[in-house]
């Protein structure tokens, strides 16, 4: 989803919402349900209506309940939100307000004679330990008589400032691995392996055991060993990130870089027999002059009308509670009869990719008559960022309340109201396909004036562009042996990093279903040449 567009925007009115009470309760609960609360709270309304509105959300959400807390006179909403606002930690009297208001970021501004004092006010044993450590010298020595989620807690729950000048220290063998038993050992093996500042920590990294670590830390630990040169045992670790790999991009990842460190073609082979499509498989086909076979780029249609509306996401929910239930292969491809008219197309798509246990893919163009004033190529980024975002689907809606289509951010859409000639009126027309596209292409617009690459445009487009210019000025994407490779596996932001992947495989994919085939090991080599790429780094 998009996370930033211009300075200031904050500071942009919103859309107007016009939601009512009534309209709140007239639908069943679900996320849209919350998105619609949202939008009411944000209303000029009356303590009561908020407290009849918020009554009705499904789940916990702290977006919500912090704008609850400022329409409510409910009293105990009020002291909870003070409680969790206080920094004075002595002062608090009351129990639970403490527990509510204890953060380690506010422990650690603490004198160590203020965090004995509040050790013994703290009934929680975790915290207790916590203040306790925090007071310790920082040395192997001292951290020895504590549990190994103490530690990793130290570790954890604190700045990278902190961790890069005081926690960067030698841990012996037999040390790194006993806290291998916390469960936090994967945050701290991911937060050590992307922080070349902590530089000691990433030696002792090489002598932690892996074979009681999920795939995901096996993985990291694999890059670390590449880092020092050493080959051997990364491809030990690639090995047990293998064994417990359950998705297929991380199978077939580590397959690729098994490929990478030996260069041996029996990995390339492993990619080719793949069902996955993806940047690693696009790799190895290209590599190997291999065609792919298990896509399609359009499904059948009838002239019928459709009788459910995927614009509003209240039935698309329903449409989706309908998919989850064809449980078996036959029922879903009957299923996929019912949505054979034009504008469900999207629908149909998801339906037959699942039907096939997603060995079959959908690259499915179903809104070109938006992109006709559009180069070939932009249109494939466009889709590429669309499947990702939202699957096609134009009542797509986030977590976050990101919206449609290319799910923009409900204040992404209030500051490209300013700059577009029929703004839309309300969030609700955010859903509309044309209206989604043209905010977007808005957007893209402006990204492209320092973005050069699809790669780039999607990590900007999800993390925003002041993230990737941080993460290319760290000197990311160099030259080096294992580069762009490295630098794209080493993006400690884990959602941006997952979406750029599956985008720049979208975007290979589109461009071909177009008729415009790109080389993926052309992309790959042009991220590191600044000049062909973006306008932050140093031109070469």
């Amino acid at each position: 989803m998009i996370k930033i567009f211009l300075p200031l925007l904050l500071m942009l009115a919103s859309l107007d919402a016009n939601v009512t009470l009534q309209e709140i309760d007239s639908k069943p609960t679900s996320r849209a349900k919350n998105f619609m609360i949202w939008q009411y709270l944000k209303q000029d309304i009356t303590p009561e209506q908020a407290d009849k509105a918020y009554a009705q959300i499904k789940g916990k959400s702290n977006k919500l309940f912090k704008l609850y807390a400022k329409k409510t006179n409910n009293p105990q909403v009020k002291k909870k939100i003070s409680c969790m606002k206080e920094k004075k930690l002595l002062s608090i009297e009351d129990d639970k307000c403490l527990e509510l208001a204890f953060s380690p970021y506010k422990t650690l501004a603490m004198t160590k004679n203020e965090r004995e004092k509040l050790s013994k006010k703290i009934k929680t044993k975790a915290k207790i330990e916590l203040l306790r450590i925090q007071n310790e010298p920082y040395s192997q020595e001292a951290y020895s008589k504590y549990d190994e989620n103490t530690i990793l807690s130290l570790f954890v729950r604190t700045t990278s400032r902190h961790r890069r000048e005081n926690l960067n220290i030698h841990l012996n063998n037999e040390f790194i691995n006993k806290l291998s038993s916390s469960w936090r050992i994967s945050q701290f093996v991911k937060i050590v392996v992307h922080d070349d500042k902590l530089n000691r920590l990433q030696l002792a990294l090489l002598n932690l055991e892996g074979e009681k670590l999920n795939s995901k830390t096996n993985f990291y630990l694999a890059l670390n060993h590449i880092k020092y040169l050493n080959n051997k045992a990364a491809i030990h670790y690639f090995n047990l990130s293998l064994l417990k790999a359950k998705k297929k991009i991380d199978i077939d990842k580590n397959y690729f870089w098994m490929y990478k460190v030996t260069e041996d073609k029996k990995y390339l082979d492993k990619l080719l027999h793949s069902r996955d499509i993806n940047m690693y498989t696009l790799y190895a086909h290209e590599k190997q002059n291999k065609s792919f076979n298990n896509y399609f780029c359009a499904v059948e249609v009838n002239e019928d009308e459709a009788d459910k509306n995927i614009q509003d996401p209240f039935e698309w929910s329903s449409v989706i509670a309908d998919i989850r239930k064809a449980s078996s292969q036959d029922k879903l491809y009957e299923l996929s009869k019912t949505y054979m008219q034009e504008n469900m197309i999207p629908v149909q798509t998801l339906i037959l990719e699942k039907a096939y246990k997603y060995s079959m893919h959908g690259y499915v163009m179903p809104y070109d008559r938006y992109l006709r004033d559009i180069s070939t190529d932009e249109k494939a980024l466009v889709y590429a960022i669309m499947r990702q975002e939202s699957r096609l689907i134009p009542a797509a809606l986030s977590r976050s309340y990101a919206l449609g289509l290319m799910q923009l951010m409900p204040f992404v859409a209030d500051a490209i109201s300013k700059q577009v000639k029929n703004p839309v009126k309300n969030y609700d027309e955010m859903f509309i396909p044309k209206n989604n596209i043209n905010y977007a292409l808005k957007h893209l617009e402006w990204m492209k004036k320092s973005l050069y690459h699809p790669l780039f445009m999607a990590y900007a487009y999800n993390g925003g562009m002041g993230f990737l210019r941080r993460y290319l000025e760290k000197g990311t994407f160099n030259s080096g042996k294992y580069e762009p490779f490295l630098s794209m596996e080493l993006m400690s932001n884990s959602e941006s990093r997952e979406y750029g992947k599956k985008v720049l495989a979208n975007y290979v994919m589109y461009k071909k279903v177009m008729g415009e085939e790109v080389s993926i090991l052309r992309l790959f080599d042009t991220l590191t040449h600044p000049k062909k790429t973006d306008r932050f780094r140093v031109q070469g």
